[in-house]
């Protein structure tokens, strides 16, 4: 006879896999970074994103303003008698901009990300508490008792690259950047409203773009960032419910949603980009035709003879990085340098040759001080569009004719001439490129105003970015269920993707700790 089977002590209930348990940690929170420069229509974004989340999603929301932050610092005597004074104006002037100078003297004691640092405390603080109200547990209760609730934050608004960057880091997959730009009469009629002085807008506005402080404000930097970039204007405010209802669709898969052609040939461009060896920038274009259809695509780099440019491929590889050296600076810097021989050689100024160092310090100054610093057209480099705009006469003719140019950064002023040459009828872009002279050489071609006429169009690009294409409109879900559309409830989905609440809390952990120390 055999041994008799033991019954166990304890029946054993089916086990729970690793993945189902890390499912179950995944959090349905969702934080909203805004960007814009001051001005733009940001606010009927943030209204009806608020909106639309709460009604067709059933979140609560939280409104942070990262500026509200600034007013409840605790200014250490030091940090005080740093501020520079106010300069006079009226009210709200003043008010802004006192409110910029104590920003700057927080990001200078302490980091150029310390307002985000404060949101991030603000939510983690929020959760605590809400679990703690909800459970009564004891104090600093661990990071497993936390449960996912629908809550958004909306944080209003993100004014430096770092801010961004550790947000981003932090929430990863909860977190969605959102870039907002009113063009520029729209910007100053709204600033108007608020009762800024002419002469003060464009103080105010050149300010908020990007401070030369490197504490300052950079707005520019940390716009271009965006996951999502929305153009709005006082003339297209209806549309941005639909632009808002279709990102919420991407975020929570309830909709089948595909790239509108613009956003395919932005992330053409961003894609053709990552050929570029350039060492200056990376830059991308693609030229799309009258009829939707992406007819080239174009990167900066160095020419080969036979044509083309050079790649990996190429049996001999010219190209800059191969040289140790940018083609460009080096020229500027015989330029300098023969500027200040120039000068120094010329007995009307004989005098500087008993200063110190006076060669030197010349060519110090007028490298780094002067317009010399801008020049571009010593690359060997074809730009993106250039090369876009050749591969398209070469492979599809006159279809680049009233085509729509996309590029990852605005123009330059070389390639402005060949854009209207070209027959180019709109030309969108991401990154700002401050060098460039396009209205300033091409004013009678070119404009940035939307609404204008009989001029080639520059504009800021509208869409998801190139960045987040990939992961956006590739699909997760199951699309159909028994051969029909899966259909999702709203008011119960979750985002598509996220992140663990343990994980996601640690890190949060990790910034109260810094503003602590």
């Amino acid at each position: 006879m055999g041994e008799p089977k033991l019954e166990p002590l304890f029946k054993r209930e089916k086990q729970t896999s690793t993945l189902e348990k890390f499912e179950k940690t995944l959090t349905e929170e969702l934080i909203f970074g805004i960007c814009s420069p001051i001005g733009s229509l940001k606010e009927k974004v943030i209204e009806k994103l608020k909106q639309k989340i709460e009604t067709d999603y059933l979140y609560e929301v939280r409104i942070i303003k990262l500026s509200d932050f600034i007013d409840s610092h605790n200014f250490s005597e030091e940090e005080k008698s740093e501020i520079p004074s106010t300069p006079t104006g009226t009210k709200v002037f003043m008010q802004y901009f006192e409110k910029i100078n104590k920003g700057n003297i927080i990001r200078k004691f302490h980091r150029n990300e310390r307002l985000a640092e404060y949101a991030v405390k603000k939510i983690h603080i929020d959760r605590v508490t809400h679990t703690k109200a909800e459970k009564q547990l004891h104090e600093n209760p661990k990071s497993t008792d936390y449960e996912s609730k629908r809550i958004c934050y909306i944080l209003d608004s993100i004014k430096t690259k770092e801010e961004l960057i550790l947000l981003k880091k932090i929430y990863s997959e909860n977190f969605f950047s959102i870039s907002i730009f009113s063009p520029m009469e729209d910007r100053k009629s709204n600033l108007k409203a608020k009762r800024f002085e002419n002469a003060e807008i464009e103080t105010i506005i050149e300010i908020d773009d990007k401070q030369k402080d490197k504490f300052g404000q950079n707005v520019r930097d940390a716009f271009v960032e965006g996951d999502l970039f929305v153009r709005t204007s006082k003339d297209n405010i209806t549309k941005i419910e639909s632009k808002i209802t279709r990102f919420l669709h991407l975020i929570f898969e309830t909709s089948i949603i595909t790239p509108t052609i613009e956003e395919i040939a932005m992330y053409n461009a961003k894609a053709a980009a990552g050929n570029s060896a350039c060492l200056s920038r990376q830059v991308g274009a693609a030229i799309i035709d009258d009829k939707h259809t992406v007819v080239s695509i174009g990167w900066n780099d160095v020419p080969k003879f036979g044509g083309n440019l050079y790649t990996s491929n190429s049996e001999y590889d010219h190209r800059c990085f191969n040289h140790e050296e940018c083609s460009n600076d080096s020229q500027k810097n015989v330029v300098v340098e023969n500027i200040v021989e120039s000068i120094l050689n010329d007995t009307t100024f004989s005098s500087l040759n008993n200063i110190p160092n006076i060669e030197t310090l010349l060519i110090e100054k007028i490298r780094n001080n002067t317009k010399v610093k801008d020049l571009i057209e010593f690359s060997r480099s074809v730009h993106a569009e250039m090369h876009a705009i050749l591969q398209g006469a070469l492979t599809a003719g006159n279809k680049i004719i009233d085509g729509r140019l996309f590029c990852t950064t605005y123009p330059c002023h070389n390639c402005a001439r060949h854009i209207v040459a070209a027959g180019i009828k709109e030309v969108y872009y991401i990154e700002p490129y401050v060098k460039s002279l396009c209205l300033t050489l091409h004013a009678d071609s070119m404009t940035e105003d939307e609404d204008s006429e009989g001029k080639v169009k520059i504009l800021i690009f509208d869409g998801i970015s190139p960045k987040k294409y990939l992961s956006f409109f590739t699909n997760i879900a199951e699309r159909k269920i028994n051969g029909k559309l899966a259909k999702k409830d709203m008011k119960k989905a979750k985002p598509k993707t996220s992140k663990s609440l343990q994980a996601l809390s640690t890190l949060e952990e990790q910034a109260v700790i810094s503003l602590e120390e």
